[in-house]
């Protein structure tokens, strides 16, 4: 990613990102709960996660970033023109979205476990340490996402890779550690929306890399049968350890397609240098992609049909081309509760683009509900956005990794004396959105 990281206290090289969080459940990872000392949860909890993301020199998109067509290798990924926008007229009845549920305030922590083992703590705007759960929930959050891998430990995977910055001494961010911190979320009382990237990577537009044993699949109806086995087996396995997802998410900015891309020669642990495969779900082959669709919606729905089902694309520049994709998937009987599309600055261009497309998109699909499944910086008007789309169907918002600082946008969080302590001035912006939208 090419990032300048937080303050001096908290610089980061580029090829060595430290993503931090919050949690463990009592009775797990004790090893790493004797060293802290933190306040007691609801239910008996006691938690602090992290996981820690080495990235690459010259990595310059969250994610994995790196990008390019469809055909041949995954290249360097297309850059919007960045922006701000300011303001936003009052948003719709307090606390409420368009399925009836609460408004949700959101951030995606997924990069928590790994860095606990270490000892990190976290400290609210008063000073006292406490989980970063319930630092968010202080201040108004109320929904927390998180990604998970199908086999993170595989050759090029997000905690194997090449070797070097990429091992890990777990597999973190696959289904085990994704139970585990769910049940946390839950047993916090927060909502949870589950990420599937379906790799063993990082998936974004630029690379969509198949995980490692769904390789040798010989058709499109094969892979699929692996996608829909793997997704009821996740889910069920989340449900029955009492972390049901209230939301999942079939695929991570998907907007080229899924499954997609294989490792090459060159490919690190990042997914960086992968090549197309011969059989894909790519937006080239739209009735490939709505079969994997298709496939990993009725692993959700065989274990429960009352969980919302999310579809993630990130052009949100673009509102031809989001109106596009959307109709191509459910003119192929590919359907979905929310669309959700990623919102940054640096790459989706300014904030009033994303009110123009979301408008757009709310008159264009009455059916559809909303919200942003990634943001930073654009807070308040972020949120402004999604209140503003009619009948309440602007559901909510997840700011992506709060602790950390990127091209995507600054840390809610400042690094002193092994702690990470939230900011003062910036946690403000979101005890003003707590009161403002009833949370």
């Amino acid at each position: 990613m090419a990032f300048v990281l937080g303050t001096e206290e908290n610089l980061l090289l580029p090829n060595e990102l430290s993503f931090q969080g919050s949690v463990t459940t009592l009775g797990l990872r004790t090893h790493a709960l004797s060293r802290l000392s933190l306040s007691p949860l609801v239910l008996g909890t006691i938690l602090l996660f992290q996981c820690s993301n080495s990235l690459p020199e010259g990595w310059d998109k969250k994610d994995g970033g790196s990008g390019g067509s469809l055909a041949g290798t995954s290249g360097e990924g297309g850059e919007a023109q960045g922006g701000t926008s300011t303001g936003g007229s009052a948003g719709t009845d307090a606390g409420t979205g368009g399925t009836g549920e609460p408004y949700m305030l959101g951030a995606d922590i997924s990069s928590v476990q790994e860095e606990i083992d270490k000892g990190t703590l976290y400290a609210d705007t008063d000073g006292t340490t406490q989980g970063i759960v319930d630092i968010l929930k202080n201040h108004g959050f109320n929904y927390v996402r998180l990604r998970t891998f199908v086999s993170p430990m595989a050759q090029f995977g997000y905690a194997m890779g090449t070797g070097g910055a990429c091992m890990k001494g777990e597999a973190y961010c696959d289904r085990d550690h994704t139970l585990e911190f769910g049940q946390q979320i839950k047993a916090a009382g927060m909502g949870f929306l589950l990420d599937f990237h379906y790799s063993d990577t990082w998936a974004d537009p630029g690379k969509q890399i198949i995980p490692e044993p769904w390789r040798n699949a010989a058709s499109i109806d094969e892979l699929a049968a692996l996608l829909k086995a793997y997704t009821q087996d996740v889910v069920s396995t989340l449900v029955e350890g009492g972390a049901r997802p209230d939301m999942v998410q079939i695929g991570n900015e998907i907007t080229p397609g899924m499954l997609i891309h294989v490792p090459s020669g060159s490919t690190d642990c990042w997914g960086n240098n992968s090549v197309q495969n011969g059989i894909t779900g790519s937006t080239a082959r739209w009735d490939d992609l709505a079969t994997l669709l298709n496939a990993g919606i009725e692993g959700v729905k065989a274990v429960d049909e009352d969980i919302k089902i999310v579809l993630h694309i990130e052009n949100t520049e673009s509102k031809s081309g989001v109106i596009n994709w959307v109709n191509n998937a459910q003119s192929r009987g590919v359907e979905f509760d929310v669309l959700a599309l990623s919102c940054y600055p640096e790459w989706q261009g300014t904030s009033a683009t994303w009110r123009d497309t979301f408008q757009t998109l709310a008159t264009t699909f009455p059916e559809l509900s909303f919200a942003i499944a990634e943001y930073n910086p654009e807070r308040r008007e972020a949120n402004q956005i999604m209140r503003d789309l009619p009948d309440g169907r602007g559901l909510g918002t997840f700011i992506w990794e709060p602790t950390q600082s990127g091209v995507w946008g600054p840390s809610l969080f400042t690094f002193v004396n092994g702690a990470y302590h939230a900011n003062s001035a910036d946690f403000a912006e979101f005890d003003a959105m707590k009161v403002d939208f009833g949370l």
